[in-house]
């Protein structure tokens, strides 16, 4: 029998897994695929964590304080390549250009020097399908009026197949180059020709570098005369996928195992406990049994909870959701109430039903996007509700 399955492989799954293996637990996850966090830009956005503290029934009121600061920081130990600080905002590029605040970043996207600096060199690979080198210089200059911005367009022997054949360079294809034996020794190269532009008196912004979890990356950086900054990119994002390869590589050494590519098929109730999971993998069907289940399968947009024109309907223990009336806005990019549809819970985390509050299943805990009254957009709360919770949830399994 199993100490824990966690049912969901994102970012609230996986930390949740990384911190019960850690306390000695044994833990599965099933993971129907590898979650969201491939398309993300690998930073973890926090939000305004002492406003949305006093939000009633968000996650970071439930929760309180103390774990969200605790989650950040725990984070941060086992990723020390993030830089931050749980109450205050640190800011990115976004892959247009502009500066926008974020919670937890990799270190090669932080933009302090940008407000510092008089002239910003903007590196150019050719035929990268997912800049826009004259949109992104219009922005910086909005946003840095002190500095020049020039565009240093170059090519790169590394994809001349590319080239040849017409097909474009994804910021993913760069961020793997960049990280080969050859593609190092081609960023040297590419070091050596901004010497006319007298990099030591500029900052040099290169979209499609991702140095994240890279010690190679980051020595060859450290012994530049100038600094480098990264800038997020449009999905999927090489930054999303090393995080992920990060947690799942932590997780495992952890002795925590991962099913990938299986969805829970049914589950077995007795009273308000969950004793097992039949789960549907490659065509036959496997049984799990935990003392502790987590329910993390990413809510409306992850696919754990079904909507149809009749209901919507939690898809593994068939939790009641959350639905808020008048749940779309017309306005396409205004605040859409279905974004906060989840299962409510109790500041444990348990689920309950939202007219009378009983608890439903008392060895089940809701985490991530799972959970109700919370909007990962208009809060810019994400990364950071995913850490909480599913810290919370590791401590507890």
């Amino acid at each position: 029998m199993w100490d824990g399955i966690i049912i969901g492989g994102g970012l609230a799954g996986l930390l949740a897994g990384i911190r019960a293996a850690e306390r000695g637990k044994k833990v599965l996850i099933v993971s129907e695929g590898v979650g969201s966090l491939t398309y993300s830009s690998g930073v973890i956005d926090l939000g305004d964590v002492e406003r949305l503290m006093n939000q009633k029934s968000h996650p970071y009121a439930l929760l309180g304080e103390r774990v969200v600061r605790s989650a950040a920081e725990y984070f941060q130990t086992l990723f020390p390549d993030y830089w931050g600080n749980w109450r205050e905002p640190q800011f990115v590029l976004t892959p247009l250009g502009t500066p926008r605040k974020a919670g937890l970043i990799p270190r090669g996207l932080n933009t302090q020097a940008l407000s510092e600096t008089h002239k910003i060199i903007l590196m150019a690979l050719e035929g990268m399908k997912d800049f826009f080198p004259e949109v992104a210089k219009s922005n910086l200059l909005k946003a840095y009026p002190q500095a020049e911005v020039v565009l240093h367009p170059f090519r790169v022997e590394g994809f001349e197949a590319w080239y040849t054949l017409g097909k474009p360079i994804s910021g993913t294809d760069c961020g793997k180059y960049w990280r080969t034996a050859s593609g190092i020794e081609t960023l040297k190269g590419v070091w050596k020709s901004l010497d006319s532009f007298e990099p030591d008196k500029a900052v040099v912004i290169f979209p499609g570098l991702t140095s994240v979890f890279s010690q190679p990356l980051r020595e060859v950086q450290a012994n530049l005369p100038f600094s480098v900054i990264e800038m997020t990119a449009f999905p999927p994002s090489a930054g999303g996928h090393y995080l992920y390869r990060g947690l799942v590589e932590k997780f495992k050494a952890l002795g925590g195992e991962l099913l990938v590519g299986s969805g829970v098929k049914k589950v077995e109730l007795k009273g308000k406990q969950c004793h097992k999971i039949i789960v549907n993998s490659k065509g036959k069907e496997s049984e799990f049994s935990a003392r502790f289940f987590v329910l993390a399968t990413g809510g409306i947009f992850g696919g754990g909870i079904e909507v149809t024109l009749e209901a919507a309907k939690e898809m593994v223990f068939g939790l009641p959701p959350f639905v808020p009336t008048g749940w779309t806005n017309s306005e396409f990019l205004g605040e859409q109430p279905y974004a906060r549809m989840g299962v409510e819970t109790d500041n444990q985390l348990r689920p309950i039903d939202f007219a009378s509050k009983e608890v439903l299943l008392e060895n089940v805990r809701v985490i991530g996007r799972m959970l109700a009254h919370w909007d990962p957009w208009v809060e810019h709360c994400g990364g950071g509700v995913s850490l909480a919770s599913g810290w919370f949830a590791g401590e507890q399994i």
